[in-house]
């Protein structure tokens, strides 16, 4: 045997028709209202697969209308997603795929759980566009994949359908290019594939040439795993591909002990912080050695999840209330050390944010605001008073032999004024309403690795209980009811006020705009603790509302008092670049790319690389191509994996294609086909590419990309153009043979 390689994996397999239904079991999640939350989410997956489609719809639409806080609402939206992509309902697959994104923060990387939705939603995503023959919007988001997550099986499979969208479009080099790569993109050196989360699906992947061999002679492929804590399970491997080299097996992982009835039952028993030895036997190797084993060891590690919950420890609180016990439910398997029930202490505080003036109102000339100040988010650190503080200790649930990895406990709530120092010696908590509690665990081990990784649980006092906690919680659920009731009625308007903008009627678009922000100041007013996204959405339809009836001092006022309050959200920016965009539209360039520079400051903001390139556009609108070449440039090199660093690339070639400096729009054009095969713009790239090579007398690197240009892309409206420069070219070639020929 040449070759024996054994790899792991620890992500799940999507095959292509990855939007099926497929049993699988996910770690518990990290956010609010989990365990009633994935009780829906399973009646509702359990109802689909029934095609009681109407009942499990509406159950999706519940968890996601009423647990906003909850990891399990971006499970809701992916098989939301599922659902439409098998109704062949494309466009809301696309809308509801879409809602992941909002798990991807500018500043924080993606990891465990939410790293796995994502990626299965951009993966989704692609096939979407590719079975609805949209390629060119499937390629940059596969793309995302391979560039960025090379190492998950997720990387296979968007390779597969990269191939399979240029297969579609007759690009037939590209498409064997792409889909000779599926199945490769693992590295068992990778560290980021040293830990597999307890509960997850183990994969193990075999390399070998004599697998082919054993196949044409019956022989099974199969491997040994065995933790640590004493499960023993033999796992059967199938080939990937066609010519059988390449197998992959797998095994569901499940919390508990070993014993002698679950051993060889095909589920691996683990515990938090166990170890996984998977070993596969090389029967002959290629110095004719015979029976080497192949090992490989990963660990078991648990993503610490805490929140506050009902007092059945299932469903979360919605708020606090003073007289009413806090109860608190941390989940880490990893501190599951033995049988017996372990204990840990967490600290809890009470906190309050210190308000400031909103400034005067009366502002409504953009330039006289200091923007820079108004959206540079530095203070908040120090907006925050601790009111007081405990160490709450927690229990492990569950009866003896305890295996849970579960722990809670409970905090005592006292009324207490905000002028008066608290006593912090005691296991009280002193709080006020509209206190913030915050809870706070360090999660040594877990899916990223063994670093410390902070962990937080937030709620809000929102009153005193009187006997009747249900009617108190009642009175929160009512005012979510009302503020979604006034997003839809102030949407509305704002849609009429669109079209009156639209018909010239200025009046009436400022009269049902005004309507509109009526109905969204209520909701800013609301003193209860409704979720937060809530209040995010009033505040930007109202700036929406307010740039419809072109009040645009109005709307800096607004992102000002809305960057104060939620200065980590992605929705300033989206304020800052409709302004700047505004000032474009009406040739104030300068401040336009004053604006957009404040984007590139904000450290959480999605849409620097959009930033960038609107600069060096508005740059090149205000004086010429040239100008604006640096910033094109900087966008190109800053953000490579961006939307927009092609088409600056493209800036760049056309650029030095008008001023005929052939030597550096050849190196760019190297470039662009390394770093953007699929880009929708290769065929202008690509006669580009003829013309320079021409120009600079290179006629067969000329002929070279004609060709390919009239292979790849037979449709293009360039490749007209291409079938009558490609003889002159053939004839210059033709020329330069015969002189050497002369010569000779």
């Amino acid at each position: 045997m040449r070759t024996s390689l054994l790899i792991l994996l620890f992500t799940f397999l999507v095959t292509p028709h990855a939007f099926a239904e497929r049993p699988r079991r996910t770690r518990e999640s990290k956010s609010a209202g989990n365990f009633e939350a994935n009780r829906l989410l399973k009646k509702a997956k359990e109802l689909l697969m029934l095609k009681e489609y109407e009942r499990g719809m509406k159950m999706l639409q519940t968890i996601i209308n009423n647990y906003p806080a909850s990891i399990v609402k971006f499970k809701a939206w992916l098989e939301l997603g599922k659902h439409y992509l098998e109704t062949h309902k494309e466009e809301e697959a696309i809308r509801a795929f879409a809602q992941l994104k909002k798990l991807k923060t500018a500043d924080k990387e993606l990891k465990g759980q939410k790293l796995e939705l994502y990626l299965e939603a951009l993966y989704l995503t692609g096939v979407t566009y590719y079975r609805t023959r949209l390629y060119n919007s499937a390629f940059p988001v596969l793309r995302q994949i391979t560039r960025n997550f090379p190492n998950t099986i997720w990387a296979n499979q968007a390779y597969y359908y990269i191939g399979m969208c240029h297969f579609m479009q007759e690009n037939w080099n590209k498409a064997i290019e792409a889909l000779s790569l599926v199945g490769t993109f693992v590295d068992p050196t990778d560290e980021n594939i040293r830990y597999v989360e307890a509960g997850q699906r183990f994969y193990m992947k075999l390399l070998d040439d004599d697998f082919p061999i054993l196949n044409h002679l019956g022989r099974k492929i199969t491997a040994k795993v065995e933790t640590q804590s004493g499960d023993r399970e033999t796992v059967l491997c199938q080939a990937l591909s066609s010519k059988g080299k390449t197998h992959l097996g797998s095994i569901a992982t499940e919390i508990g002990t070993a014993n002698d009835k679950n051993k060889q039952d095909g589920l691996l028993q683990v515990l938090g912080g166990d170890v996984i030895t998977a070993t596969y036997v090389d029967d002959n190797t290629l110095d004719g050695t015979h029976n080497v084993l192949r090992q490989n060891v990963t660990r078991i590690v648990s993503s610490a999840s805490m929140d506050f919950t009902l007092g059945t420890f299932e469903g979360r609180a919605v708020a606090a209330f003073i007289g009413q016990p806090l109860f608190l439910l941390l989940k880490d398997a990893d501190l599951d050390k033995s049988e017996n029930a372990e204990t840990i202490s967490v600290k809890v505080i009470s906190r309050y944010k210190i308000e400031k003036e909103d400034g005067d109102s009366s502002a409504t000339d953009l330039q006289s605001i200091d923007i820079e100040q108004l959206f540079s988010g530095k203070e908040e650190k120090d907006e925050y008073v601790i009111h007081d503080e405990v160490m709450v200790e927690l229990k492990e649930l569950g009866k003896p032999p305890v295996r849970s990895g579960k722990l809670g406990g409970r905090a005592k709530l006292k009324k207490s004024s905000r002028s008066e120092a608290a006593d912090r010696t005691d296991d009280i908590l002193e709080c006020a309403v509209e206190d913030e509690i915050v809870a706070f665990y360090t999660d040594h081990l877990h899916i990223a690795g063994d670093f410390a990784r902070d962990v937080l649980a937030v709620t809000i006092v929102a009153g005193e209980i009187d006997g009747r906690p249900r009617a108190t919680q009642n009175v929160v659920f009512n005012a979510i009811i009302k503020a979604r009731k006034n997003l839809v009625e102030g949407r509305a308007y704002r849609e009429l006020g669109r079209i009156f903008s639209d018909m010239g009627l200025i009046d009436g678009a400022k009269e049902r705009c005004e309507e509109g922000i009526g109905k969204v100041d209520e909701i800013t007013r609301i003193q209860l603790p409704i979720p937060r996204d809530l209040k995010e959405k009033a505040y930007q339809l109202k700036w929406e509302l307010q740039m419809v009836m072109q009040d645009y001092g109005g709307a800096i006022q607004t992102c000002q008092i809305f960057n104060r309050l939620y200065p980590e959200s992605p929705l300033v920016d989206r304020a800052l670049k409709e302004i700047g965009m505004i000032h474009v539209a009406k040739e104030n360039f300068q401040q336009a790319i004053e604006i957009f520079q404040q984007i590139l400051k904000l450290t959480a903001s999605e849409i620097k690389a959009e930033a960038a390139f609107r600069i060096a556009e508005t740059v090149e609108k205000m004086k010429d191509l040239s100008a604006s070449i640096p910033a094109y440039k900087k966008c190109s090199t800053q953000y490579p994996d961006s939307e927009f660093a092609g088409p600056a690339l493209a800036k760049e070639i056309d650029y030095y294609y008008s001023t005929k400096d052939f030597i550096q729009a050849n190196e760019l054009l190297e470039q662009v086909f390394q770093d953007y095969p699929d880009a929708p713009f290769l065929d202008n790239m690509l006669i580009k590419w003829v013309l320079v090579a021409y120009r600079v007398g290179d006629y067969v690197k000329a002929q070279e990309k004609a060709k390919q240009l009239l292979f790849e892309y037979p449709s293009s409206p360039y490749a007209s153009k291409i079938k009558r420069i490609l003889p002159k070219i053939e004839k210059k070639l033709e020329k330069r043979k015969k002189k050497e020929g002369e010569k000779e």
